[in-house]
Formats: C-alpha cells, structure tokens, sequence
C-alpha cells in the first residue's frame, strides 16, 4: 500500500485531474484528493479539510492559480502550492514564486513531480516543527517569567568572624523581590546594608548584636528600597548558626515579600478610619440584617453604643410610625440584591423619633452570594425644615405675586386718549408690594393727575395705596380744586396713617386742557419736572405742603403755571433720582433732565423707556432699592 498523501486539485479539466493522480500513484503515493474549480468550492475544501499539498492549473476560467494561492494563504495554511500550466512563461513563473508558490511545472512533462512534492512536504515539516520549538519556547519563557514575578522568599545567608561580618550571599530569588542579582551582592558586599529603608537601618543592623549576644529574636518587619527606587516591605525571619564551641559563625535569613499585605493594612486603615470619621452613620450587618459594626456617627445619631447594637436586626430602629408593610419592602429589594433607598423615622434611644434618608447596598462575595450589607443613614431634620420653609416661602411668594398682580390691576391700564396731549406710566416696584401710586381724572376739559408714595415698600404701604385711591376716587366728585383734594385725603387717612406709623407724600395737579393752565399742589413729594423745548429750560413745579399724615387740618397753597405746545411734563418718585450706581453715586435730577433733554422728540412711552433703562444700566441691576414710579405728559 503506498504512502497517503491528501492533494486539493485546482483544475477545470478532470482528465488533467486524473493525470496527476496517476503519476502519484505510480510513485508509490495513495492520493486522496479533491478536484475544484472555483473559489467557493476551493475556500470550503480549505476549511472543511486537512491537506498535504495544493496543486493548481495557472489558468482555471474565472479563478486563477494566483487567486486560489491567496486563497490559501488568507486562511492562514502553511501548504506546498506548487503550479502546473499548459504553457508558462520563465516571466510568469518568477511572479508566481514571488508571490508565495513553492513551485511549478508545465503540463505532461510530470518528471519533477514527485521529487518537488517530497521536498516541499519535508520542507513543511521542517517550518512546522521550527514553529511548534518557537511556540514552545515562548510558552516557557512566559512560564519562567510568571514563576519569576511570583516568587516573594528568598534565603541570604551572614558570615561572621569575631562579631564581625565578613559577607553575606543571596539565593537567586533575590531578585523579583529587590531587583539585584546574586552577583550584585558579590560585587558590593556592602549593598544589603545600603537597600535598607534609612529610617530602617538601625531595627536591622541591630540584629547582629543581638543575634552575638545569644538573644532570640522574633521576624522583623522592615522596608527596602527596590532597584527601581519604589518601597518594598519584607519580613525578616533569621536562624543562627553556631560551631561546635558555641559561637556564633553565620546566620540565615528568609526575607519575605509583604508589600501587597501592607498596602491592603494600610489600606483597611485608612477604610476605618474613614468610616469611623464619617458624618452619615455607618452600620454593617451578615447577610440576615443583623448588626455586626457601626461607626461612631451612628452612636451620636441612635444613643446606641456599638456594643448595644451589635448582634441586633437593623429594624429595631424603626419607629412604627410608618405602616408596618412599608419597613419589609427594603428587605425585598435587598435580597434581590439591588440597592435600596428611600427615606423614613427611626426611634433614638431616649425614644425621639428623627427623620433619615436610608441607602442599603448589598455586598456579594467573588461567587455572587450576598454575604453583608451596609446601610448609611443620614439625619435629614435640617433638610426637612428647610424644605418646609421652602414650601412656606413658596406659599407665600405665589400670595404677595397675587397681590402684586392685583395692586398693579389698580393703576391705570393705559394712559388717557385726550386730544393734544400724549401721555405714559410706569411702576416698578422694589418688592412684589409697592408704595407707589399714580392716576389720572378726566372731567370734561379738565384733567386731574396724582403721584403719591406711600413710606416704605411692604404689604402695609401697598394696603395705604389702596386705601389711598378708594378715598381719592370716593371724593373726587366733591371736590374742585387741588387744594380741597389733597386737604380732605390727609384728614380722611390721618387716623389709618398713624396707627400704621405711614406717611404719605403727594403731588396733585389739575390742567384746563382749553387753555394750557396748569394748578397743583405739592404736599413733601418731589417736584415734578416741566421740560420747555423751545427754550431748553427746566421748571419745578414746587408748592409749600405738608407731607400727609403728619397732622389734621392743614391747609396746602395751589401754584399755577401755563403749558406750552412741545412741553413735557414729568411725574416721577423719589426712588427714580435716589437709584444708587455701582459706587454708591446717586442718579439725581440732572440726569434725569438730561435724558429728557435728549429724548424730547420721541413718543411719551418711548421716553419713559429710555429713562427706565438708563436707570438699570447707571445701578446695575433691573431691581431698585426703592419703588419708582413715573408719569409722562407731552403736550401737542
């Protein structure tokens, strides 16, 4: 029986084929092969099959011998590829073995078959076994270098001579655990000594003398300084050797990497001490809820000393405030292993009950089963007030803005539609309430305007306003002059002024719309301001008049002054021309007449705009410290 030999064919031609067959055969081979001709039957051959050898036709319709050798290199086999063709050129030939085949042949002259085959096998051999050596190498280095970096012991060993040291030599595990060689203590006997931590040196060295003085000495924990700089920590367990005198004349020692076990003490420490120092109260409890530590904060929180809470079930804290069904649904979530948490009252120990936000986590071990959790309780009391408060102040603000909606709901809507006259309001309170308060009558051709300013900006000067207009406009209808006006308010408001410690500061004005006069009264209120384009002057429309309140009976003495086309006329409050700057610099009238000065030309509404934003500009800010109100007049 010849030899097995298993060929993957790339050839259309199946007498072509079957030719190739033969001559293995008369070779002494026992082929088994498959024929192919295209890529997808060649690429299932590949990977459903093992194969010796690819033979393949140069040219194969639509599939060449160069596409199936990348075919076969692709798939990552290490396979003899020899080609055959029918005619090849020397050109053809050399491309073919540049690009990875191992030989080629023409068609009917098989005479080179075999031998090529034989030594492209044996050279196949030769590359797999070179592989396997180099795989197998890499696998042992790796080996090596894993026991290397595994290895934490080593042993060294002292020679003594009169209390002396005399050298000292260190097993090959030296070196993953302070990066010498043995050879590198040969070298500087005095390096052992120079490895030592400083601030160790003198616990090591001592040794020796207490190793000559025939003590016993326990295992010494001490650091080193590693070849590449970094601290290591060893433990230092040493075993005298004595002559048959009894004198000491060497020692060994077993030095022991401990640097990991350090890190994770160091580590638990600072973990301690960070729980122990925690705000939030701390407990752990096994797996069934049962207190095994808590923290510091827990006992300034509960009363509870650690030891009283030890060995009891977390829930004898709970208040019973809560339905009883309300406490189990945490130890649900928690045996499902989520995280729990929610907030309820638990009870101290002198029996207060306190309000807590509660966060349960549980803690698996490597195999996923819980074995403990831990619980953080943070006492929310503060929180719970401040959000109470919150919600007063919400309260209370969603109040005084009704408030304010319906104070403002008190003004004017609009200004008056009046031939000749173009006019515009506006208030900006300092609070949601404000003092302020400007209106206008008309009667005919008679037109009565008021600006007032109750004291201070509160929900007391916002019900004096009201109360303000309700009696201006209740006896208005009695009343015909300026002076009348402004007299019979400080005697109807007196009482309701004093008992609310309030003033009230006013300017009334009354203009005959025919002819241009204009009277009014001024009782301690800001002068209002007549702009005259045509010769660029101010007036103050001053007059002598007690502020409102102060006392019954008094009378207020009326000044006239005549209104020309173009004037302005401007009625504002105090906290217009008191708006403080950024460095503490008042807005004052002289910016304000300047602005009316420049804007003379524009709408009465354009005009209070300007001055409104100026004045948040000069400040700052577009909240004032005081109620401002302004009322324009331009007259046509």
């Amino acid at each position: 029986m010849g030899k097995p030999l298993r060929v993957l064919i790339v050839e259309d031609s199946e007498d072509d084929a079957l030719l190739l067959v033969f001559e293995l055969r008369n070779a002494n081979y026992s082929p088994i092969f498959k024929r192919v001709e295209s890529f997808d039957g060649m690429k299932i051959a590949l990977e459903g099959e093992r194969w010796d050898l690819v033979i393949s036709d140069y040219v194969v319709p639509g599939f060449g011998g160069l596409e199936a050798l990348k075919l076969v290199r692709q798939c990552g086999l290490d396979l003899p590829f020899i080609i055959v063709s029918g005619k090849i050129g020397e050109g053809t030939a050399i491309s073919a073995m540049k690009e990875g085949a191992n030989d080629y042949l023409i068609k009917g002259y098989f005479s080179r078959l075999v031998p090529a085959i034989e030594r492209e096998i044996q050279e196949a051999e030769v590359r797999r076994r070179r592989r396997e050596a180099e795989a197998a190498l890499a696998r042992s280095e790796r080996r090596y270098k894993r026991l290397v970096s595994a290895v934490t012991d080593y042993i060294y060993t002292v020679t003594i001579k009169d209390g002396t040291v005399l050298k000292t030599s260190h097993g090959p595990g030296c070196l993953p655990v302070t990066g010498y060689r043995s050879e590198d203590y040969q070298k500087n006997p005095l390096l052992w000594y120079q490895m030592i931590y400083e601030e160790d040196r003198a616990a090591v060295t001592s040794l020796t003398d207490q190793i000559c003085s025939g003590k016993d000495i326990p295992s010494l924990e001490h650091r080193i300084r590693h070849q590449d700089g970094s601290i290591r920590w060893v433990i230092n367990t040493i075993v005298p050797r004595y002559n048959d005198q009894g004198k000491l004349t060497a020692y060994d020692g077993l030095i022991s990497d401990i640097t990991e076990r350090k890190r994770a003490e160091e580590s638990l420490r600072l973990q301690s001490a960070a729980l122990q120092a925690a705000a939030n109260a701390i407990v752990i409890t096994d797996r069934h809820g049962v207190i095994i530590w808590v923290n510091q904060a827990f006992t300034r929180m509960t009363g509870y000393q650690e030891e009283e809470a030890q060995g009891r079930d977390l829930d004898f804290l709970n208040s019973a405030v809560l339905a009883p069904e309300c406490y189990p649904e945490h130890r649900a979530a928690m045996e499902a292993g989520k995280v729990w948490q929610g907030e309820h009252f638990n009870r101290r120990k002198d029996g207060t009950l306190y309000p807590v936000e509660q966060t349960i986590t549980p803690v698996a071990d490597d195999g996923g089963v819980i074995r403990h959790f831990i619980c953080i309780n943070q006492e929310i009391s503060e929180r719970k007030l401040a959000e109470r408060a919150m919600m007063e102040n919400t309260r209370i603000l969603k109040e005084m803005e009704i408030a304010k909606q319906i104070q403002m709901s008190l003004l004017p809507p609009s200004p008056p539609r009046i031939p000749g006259i173009d006019c515009a309001g506006r208030c900006l309170p300092a609070t949601h309430l404000g003092g302020d308060y400007y209106d206008f009558f008309p009667h005919g051709d008679r037109l009565d305007l008021v600006i007032a300013d109750v004291s201070g900006h509160s929900v007391g000067a916002a019900l004096i306003m009201v109360e303000t207009r309700s009696v201006l406009r209740a006896k208005l209808h009695s009343l015909h002059t300026p002076g009348q006006v402004v007299s019979a308010l400080n005697d109807l408001l007196y009482d309701d002024l004093t008992r609310a410690e309030l003033l009230i500061t006013m300017t009334y004005l009354s203009l005959d719309r025919k002819g241009g006069r204009l009277r009014y009264v001024n009782a301690g209120h800001p002068p209002s301001l007549l702009y005259r384009p045509a010769t660029s002057s101010f007036e103050e429309l001053d007059a002598e008049g007690l502020i409102l309140g102060v006392r019954k009976g008094i009378p207020f003495d009326e000044s006239t002054v005549q209104t020309k086309r173009g004037d302005l006329l401007l009625l504002y409050t105090d906290g217009l021309v008191e708006a403080e700057g950024k460095g503490g610099e008042l807005f004052g009238t002289e910016r304000l007449r300047d602005l009316l000065a420049a804007h003379h030309n524009r709408s009465a509404a354009e005009i209070l705009t300007a001055v409104v934003d100026e004045v948040h500009r000069f400040s700052g800010t577009t909240s004032l410290q005081d109620d401002t109100s302004l009322f324009l007049i331009k007259f046509l």
